[in-house]
């Protein structure tokens, strides 16, 4: 920002006082300072913390003697038969934390899983980086599971709905052979309809 006040040829002179790890390290600090100001809460809330022990219990219980069913059905029956209205998101939340599968009673390992899908499983990922301006952008990364082989980057700057998450999906697979499978986590962008 000095830059913009001073002579062309004092630049110069002046580039070599600050170190590139100081202007990193600026970066870092205002780059933190906007993502406590952005998520920092501006008071306390009172109540409860999460759902309660019994519900918890309730959860882990069904998930144990139906291991096929997902989040939105066990939220959906929890809502049947006790009447409390919970999120699917809160159960996975609660399964994420409490539930441990029977081991072997799952089906077949991800090495197995991997070894037969051979070069048909893609994986996506999309996560958040700043710019030197402080403007977010978001990188989605598709990588192949087999070979292990980053097949392309799609980026976007701004709020990314689905709509965008579909032109940074098709930008960083063009030119590409499509695979048979696609993996992702479960974040809500990939929820949208047109994704």
């Amino acid at each position: 920002m000095c830059s913009l006040f001073m002579r062309p040829a004092r630049v110069i002179r002046s580039a070599i006082v600050i170190r590139p790890s100081t202007v990193l390290g600026f970066h870092q600090s205002l780059r933190s300072r906007k993502y406590r100001s952005l998520f920092s809460p501006t008071r306390r809330r009172t109540g409860p913390k999460g759902p309660s022990k019994e519900l918890v219990n309730a959860i882990v219980e069904i998930k144990r003697r139906n291991p096929t069913w997902g989040c939105p059905r066990i939220a959906q029956q929890i809502t049947l038969a006790f009447g409390a209205e919970i999120d699917k998101d809160v159960v996975r939340r609660v399964l994420a934390a409490r539930y441990r599968p029977d081991p072997g009673a799952s089906g077949p390992s991800w090495l197995t899983l991997l070894g037969h899908a051979k070069d048909s499983l893609w994986s996506v990922d999309m996560f958040r980086c700043e710019s030197a301006l402080l403007r977010t952008h978001w990188v989605l990364v598709v990588m192949d599971q087999f070979t292990r082989r980053i097949v392309g980057f799609g980026v976007h700057a701004g709020i990314v709905d689905g709509r965008a998450a579909c032109c940074m999906f098709n930008h960083a697979v063009r030119g590409q052979s499509s695979s048979k499978y696609l993996s992702s986590d479960n974040d809500p962008l990939y929820r949208f309809h047109g994704w």
